[in-house]
């Protein structure tokens, strides 16, 4: 029997805490800067910012080929490229020993809630173009509300 993929919990930002330190997370956000060098990328959303490790995501020959025709097309690193646009990360959170650097902000920007010892080592970063976070936080809210379904135990 083929092993099973651990499910990952979708939650805001701004929601996270502790207890999901370990946890495999689905989070979106804007990204909001991404350093080459070190491949962190800074997602934000409403007042929270989360420290995203993406090396795990990075095929650096199909990012610095994106301006000629990508050799797989079913990789897509242009979210790598574009600053302010929303991504999906599907990731474990884990606490560092050493608080990772935090990014340069855009200027326009107030200063997030940011902890630098919290980072996500993401295993999938997808690009979230259409994507309504006040809309996914009332979704969250509305699936928290609802008690689980009881199933019959036979």
């Amino acid at each position: 029997m083929p092993q099973q993929v651990d499910s990952a919990k979708v939650m805001m930002l701004d929601c996270i805490t502790e207890d999901d330190i370990g946890r495999k997370l689905r989070v979106a956000g804007r990204m909001l800067t991404y350093d080459p060098e070190s491949a962190l990328v800074l997602l934000h959303d409403a007042r929270s910012a989360l420290l995203v490790d993406v090396t795990l995501c990075i095929d650096t020959e199909a990012l610095l080929s994106l301006s000629d025709a990508p050799k797989n097309r079913d990789i897509d690193h242009r979210w790598a490229l574009e600053r302010k646009g929303y991504v999906w990360v599907i990731g474990h959170l884990e606490r560092v020993e050493d608080q990772m650097p935090i990014p340069i902000l855009p200027a326009y920007l107030a200063p997030p809630d940011i902890d630098p010892s919290l980072v996500m080592r993401a295993v999938i970063v997808a690009p979230a173009k259409d994507l309504n976070t006040t809309q996914l936080r009332a979704a969250l809210a509305e699936m928290a509300e609802v008690p689980p379904t009881p199933y019959p135990v036979w």
